[in-house]
């Protein structure tokens, strides 16, 4: 599984690559706006991000905010955005990771 912390909600850089306005994590936030706020722009090892099923969006107190199937990546630069089809149900939701993020970088495997 591919994990992805994200920090509290800022404004994104002019021109995100993914046209988002928004970076970041925030309380009340839904599946879907936690997606779209952690599937990119990240540096990451295309082929091992590839090889994963699925991934987990973590804010820093470790609560999953969001898991989505891992379907494929986009290049953008030197970084790239996961694709993939979110688990709008997924029982995880809402609940602490049961694998604390123990990385420095905002990207792991696990």
């Amino acid at each position: 599984m591919l994990q992805i912390q994200i920090g509290a909600e800022r404004a994104a850089d002019a021109g995100d690559p993914l046209g988002r306005a928004v970076l970041g994590w925030r309380p009340g936030m839904s599946a879907a706006e936690a997606w779209e706020a952690g599937r990119g722009i990240w540096k990451f090892n295309a082929d091992r991000a590839l090889s994963q099923d699925e991934v987990q969006i973590i804010n820093t107190a470790g609560t999953v905010l969001a898991v989505a199937k891992i379907t494929g990546i986009s290049k953008h630069g030197a970084r790239y955005a996961l694709e993939g089809k979110l688990l709008h149900d997924d029982l995880r939701i809402g609940r602490p990771t049961p694998c604390p993020h123990l990385s420095r970088n905002p990207v792991t495997y696990i």
